[in-house]
């Protein structure tokens, strides 16, 4: 399944191609550009198979992805699969042939992704193939206001990891081209990080509000990151809704909305530093 999310080039020559091509059958969605996640949740909808995998446009697979996927899966009792999300793997560097990130504490390993993130540390690139009746049971905000914006796809992730478990193995799956210059990643690490705090704003707000509601009992194992989400919740939302009544106001239940109130003197201070930063690297150079 192919989802053409408003390609203006000649992707859909390119698809072409690669029908012609192919010994498998191919299916093309066309849409309106709506961003990644939306083109995400059109292929879930329409996608058929029992799991889903995706596949961003500059990476590739190892060419025994989906024997090892569909091995690492039925390795699962069939009694216990309806309580597993899917199967976690590693990504590789096709130039320096090492592993992107940390791997997993150990493998095979039965975990969630909130705990991966936030108890065990298992940072950097990871990757798996996803249940789709899961995914379309926790599929991407269809707010339009998000349209067009880059949501982190850790909006999900999480989600299902507030009621399926995962299996983790530490088998590099998946190349990931850093280097590629239309990646996310590239484009976000160009501009800096004040360009990334200040890009994005109603995605990064949605997701950084929603986290620190939802996931407060995992953010408290990290406190590291439970300060650099309180903060971001105030950077990103007065960029966005331009209201400290807004921002407070969005946080429930008590406890969730405690912690912002108390990050309120920090993030108040953090977005005016980053704002001013931003509008000075904004101006032409004299």
């Amino acid at each position: 399944m192919i989802v053409d999310d408003g390609s203006p080039d000649d992707c859909a020559d390119l698809i072409q191609q690669f029908i012609a091509k192919a010994d498998f059958p191919i299916r093309v969605h066309r849409k309106e550009n709506g961003g990644k996640h939306s083109a995400w949740n059109a292929g879930v909808e329409l996608a058929r198979g029992e799991l889903f995998l995706s596949c961003d446009h500059d990476d590739t697979f190892v060419s025994t992805t989906m024997e090892r996927f569909k091995f690492w899966w039925e390795s699962i009792p069939d009694a216990e699969r309806p309580s597993y999300s899917g199967v976690n793997a590693l990504a590789i560097n096709p130039q320096t042939g090492k592993i992107v990130g940390m791997p997993f504490p150990s493998s095979p390993m039965v975990s969630n992704n909130l705990e991966l993130e936030y108890i065990y540390k298992t940072r950097g690139e990871k990757w798996g193939v996803i249940r789709t009746d899961a995914l379309r049971e926790f599929p991407f905000p269809r707010d339009p206001e998000l349209q067009k914006s880059y949501l982190s796809e850790s909006c999900v992730w999480f989600q299902l990891a507030r009621k399926y478990k995962v299996l983790c193995v530490n088998e590099p799956l998946r190349f990931f081209y850093r280097d590629s210059p239309i990646s996310v990643t590239t484009l976000q690490d160009a501009g800096g990080v004040t360009n990334r705090l200040m890009s994005h704003l109603p995605a990064r707000y949605y997701f950084k509000n929603w986290n620190l509601n939802a996931n407060l009992d995992y953010l408290a194992h990290a406190p590291k990151d439970l300060v650099k989400t309180s903060l971001d919740v105030w950077i990103s939302g007065l960029g966005y809704k331009h209201s400290i009544w807004k921002v407070l106001c969005d946080g429930r239940p008590v406890l969730p909305w405690l912690v912002r109130l108390l990050a309120m003197p920090a993030g108040l201070a953090a977005y005016a530093y980053v704002h001013a930063k931003s509008k000075r690297a904004a101006l032409p150079a004299q």
